[in-house]
Parts: C-alpha cells; structure tokens; sequence
C-alpha cells in the first residue's frame, strides 16, 4: 500500500467510521461499510495524488456507499423514499444518557433533510466547510451561514425540549 493511502487511512478512519455508524445506525452494519468504503479507495489510491481533497473524495465514497447500503435493502424501501432512510437511525451509546443528549437526538429529527446531512458532515464526520462544499456543490459561504443558523435552530430546540424555555 502507498503511503499517500496509509496517511489519509489514519487521519480519516475515525471521522468516516464516526459519519457511517452515524447515518446507519448500528456498529455491525457500519463496519463492513467502513472496510468497503476504505478497500474501494485502495483499489484507486493510484488516483490519489491528483486529488485535490482527499477527505472530502472519501467521503464522497462514504456517503454513496450509505446511500447504497439502503438501495440494498430494498425490503425497506418503498418507492423513491430512499431519503427518507438516509436521516439517522437512533444511535445508543450507553455512555451518553444525559437529558441533553437525549434532547439532542430529538431535536435533530426536526432538521430538514439537507439540514441534517449538513451537520451530519460537520459534526459527526468533523468536515471543514470547504470540504462539504465539495461534496454537496454549494458555496462555502452558504454552508457557513446555514449551519449556523441550524446551530442556533437546534440551540432553542434543545432548550424547549429541557423546559427551559
């Protein structure tokens, strides 16, 4: 294996695999994605080094490989719903039970699908702006605007759903 493909292995796995087990929502599925998603990009590590954004070409490998994971399980899916599977399943992490993670993952419900896909990118798979551009084509501007404006949407949401508000 290239070196070039070893480095973007160590500084992306935690991040992909974070976004997978995210948008999955169970570690045995995700992690068969995650080795097929790192095995197709060794199979074109050749093309690596004309990448421009390497992060952001995994993910772009990430996120169609989720997006085929449900095309999959076509017993699940009925008619062109396929968005409707790509929000989030609940993610259990015994570790995290507090009220205001629980709050958290209620609120998110509440986000539109681009929405969710945007912070999904942000905070879960911990993207720069410019790389999520790249993946959703839109400006870097727009994303940064919006997402802080959904930053603020969830604060208010998870205060309501508190009772403090």
């Amino acid at each position: 294996m290239g070196d070039t493909f070893i480095r973007i292995y160590d500084e992306c796995f935690d991040d992909v695999y974070r976004y997978v087990c995210f948008k999955i929502g169970n570690k045995w599925d995700a992690d068969d994605i995650v080795s097929d998603i790192f095995r197709k990009a060794c199979e074109k590590q050749s093309t690596l080094k004309k990448i421009e954004n390497p992060k952001a070409w995994l993910f772009m490998i990430a996120r169609n490989s989720v997006i085929d994971f449900y095309r999959k399980k076509k017993s699940l899916l009925i008619g062109d719903d396929l968005e409707f599977y790509l929000n989030p399943l609940p993610f259990e992490d015994p570790f995290n039970q507090s009220d205001e993670m629980e709050c958290l993952k209620k609120s998110l419900n509440y986000l539109s699908k681009e929405d969710l896909e945007i912070t999904n990118l942000r905070y879960f798979a911990d993207l720069r702006f410019k790389e999520i551009a790249e993946i959703l084509d839109k400006t870097e501007q727009s994303l940064r605007v919006k997402s802080s404006r959904i930053t603020k949407k969830l604060g208010l949401l998870v205060k309501k759903c508190l009772g403090e508000e």
